[in-house]
């Protein structure tokens, strides 16, 4: 549903943030703004922040933050719309009516809804009744007890062509709409069931409304899956099998465990790993993607150990990895499954294999070799061919740089002819030292990539905004806000060094930088190229004031002046390294 901008203004400066935000959290007055324990995470101390002047919030814990219609989506889990709506009906404002079409197009996908809720209850009754008495037995054998068959809701489609139809006539529900709902077929006396001797795992939305289903055939002969197809209501490119169950766990852990099938999913639930999805065994879209992006930072793809399901968590891999999320893999062997692993193994032992999970990278690297024979000159050469396609991809030049060196080692070849190798690809030409009498260690003095310093000043400015506590040691290397060329950055590194709330443009920037994926290197790592670069670009304003210095005749002050700066500029020199 779209609203007109003059109407999402009205509801928006209808409301207080601070009046709002204040149901849920503790707020007290300091200066001009409200602080409070976040909502988001745990912490004892108060980093979350209130501006009632800009009306918008933002934790330094956690670097969540927005306006009024961001906290209610957050805190509700519900849609932009939704949010709004939401305000506008509590503060009384008429939301806009839609038209006649978007109207009718609602009401079908309500009845929709309703008539899958109605089929869901025909199949939950049917397991427990003596025709479900073999899906409770196949359900028993695969560690699914009745307990977990009550909280997600399973049921059993029996063998008969017309139990539904029967059951949906007697509930006077149009068999047309249960069509459209991928309930039953047109057969050729009339309408038959889809689903047949199968056991019904229900798929709901992520507010809870039943959406569609999954069965698992119990006949060897048929298919063993067989989904919804798709419908107004559901459409597999969108939809997180048990979602609706688990985004209070995924949220409130900033993590959730990708898995591909209903069985995967229970499994995980009955030792208590209740930040879990399944993608439907379906390939990973860009609208899940943003799905799971509402409610974490962080996916564990938990796929398949086979070749299908590697190739599956690759392609997961590059889709998450690319809508901002921080991607894991938690590795299986190639005979393991995620629901036949948890059945087999401890509960500390289910633990250790996900939080042994490896980052994006290291596990498409890895795959990567595995394919090749490196102990080989050529099985080498084509692994590193293939790797290098890898590293060009990473946008992130403190990425490359940390790859490159996991490849040389991996590879044992050096990071310079991988360094050669990736320039000559993207037509970079090799750098060359410019000399001169000042540039001794061939330190050049042109001015480094404007791309590659703005990189560097952005990774100073995340670790600040991820650990405001390195704040001190970044201060007391004397580095201030003139130390930052980018003018964005440089703005808000004001504010966060003098404790001050960002402006709008700057909540806007914080909002961006919070969703990209974690640093891969430490502080210490980040502070020294940073301070590396000040000290080149010291070097550079020397250099320009040497040469001037040189051909200016004005006697002892300038000859004093140039002493002072050839002393300075040479022991700038001795801190490079």
């Amino acid at each position: 549903m779209r609203f007109p901008d003059e109407w999402i203004d009205r509801v928006k400066s209808s409301v207080d943030i601070v009046e709002v935000i204040g149901r849920t959290v503790e707020l007290r007055q300091t200066g001009r703004n409200f602080v409070g324990l976040c909502p988001f995470h745990d912490e004892k101390t108060p980093s979350f922040t209130v501006n009632p002047e800009k009306q918008f919030f933002h934790c330094f814990g956690c670097n969540r933050g927005g306006n009024v219609f961001n906290f209610i989506m957050e805190t509700q889990h519900v849609t932009f719309p939704e949010a709004v709506t939401l305000i506008a009906e509590e503060r009384g404002i008429p939301v806009p009516a839609q038209s006649t079409r978007d109207k009718q197009r609602e009401e079908k996908r309500e009845q929709l809804r309703k008539i899958n809720a109605t089929a869901a209850r025909y199949y939950y009754r049917a397991l427990r009744q003596d025709a479900g008495e073999a899906a409770r037995r196949y359900l028993a054998e695969r560690g699914i007890t009745q307990e977990l068959a009550r909280e997600f809701f399973l049921g059993y489609a029996q063998p008969g062509w017309d139990g539904l139809v029967r059951f949906l006539e007697s509930q006077d529900i149009d068999l047309k709409l249960a069509e459209e709902a991928g309930l039953i077929a047109p057969g050729r006396q009339g309408y038959i069931d889809r689903f047949r001797n199968r056991i019904m795992f229900p798929i709901c939305d992520h507010l809870g409304r039943f959406i569609g289903f999954g069965g698992r055939s119990l006949d060897p002969r048929q298919p063993k899956y067989l989904n919804t197809t798709q419908t107004p209501v559901f459409d597999k490119s969108s939809v997180l099998y048990g979602l609706n169950w688990s985004k209070d766990a995924i949220k409130q852990q900033d993590q959730a465990i990708v898995v591909e099938g209903y069985t995967d999913l229970i499994a995980l639930f009955s030792v208590g790993k209740e930040n879990v999805v399944a993608s439907l065994g379906t390939a990973f879209t860009p609208r899940h993607a943003r799905m799971l992006g509402r409610f974490c930072k962080q996916a564990v793809i938990a796929f398949d150990g086979d070749t299908a399901g590697q190739r599956a968590t690759l392609n997961g891999l590059e889709i998450l990895h690319k809508n901002q999320l921080q991607v894991m893999v938690a590795r299986l062997g190639s005979d393991q499954d995620p629901d036949t692993f948890v059945r087999t193994h401890t509960a500390e032992q289910v633990d250790h294999w996900l939080s042994s999970a490896v980052p994006f990278r290291e596990y498409q690297i890895e795959q990567i070799i595995s394919e090749h024979d490196i102990t080989t000159r050529e099985g080498k050469v084509n692994a590193s061919n293939e790797l290098v396609q890898i590293l060009i991809q990473m946008d992130n030049a403190v990425e490359r740089e940390e790859y490159l060196r996991y490849v040389a080692q991996r590879l044992d070849v050096s990071e310079a002819s991988l360094t050669a190798e990736i320039n000559q690809k993207m037509g970079i030409d090799s750098p060359r030292p410019v000399q001169n009498r000042y540039n001794v260690r061939g330190v050049s003095v042109t001015a480094r990539k404007d791309r590659e310093e703005q990189l560097a000043e952005r990774e100073i400015i995340r670790f600040l905004l991820l650990k405001p506590s390195v704040l001190s040691d970044l201060l007391e290397t004397g580095v201030t806000a003139a130390d930052f060329q980018h003018p964005d950055y440089r703005k808000l590194f004001a504010a966060i060094s003098q404790n001050q709330p960002a402006d709008e443009s700057g909540s806007e920037l914080i909002a961006q930088l919070c969703s990209l994926e974690d640093p891969l290197g430490s502080w210490d790592d980040y502070l020294h190229s940073f301070l590396l670069i000040l000290r080149r670009r010291r070097l550079e304003l020397m250099e320009e004031k040497l040469s001037a210095l040189e051909n200016d005749s004005r006697g002892f002050d300038t000859r004093m002046e140039l002493y002072r700066l050839i002393r300075e500029y040479h022991q700038i020199l001795r801190e490079i390294p």
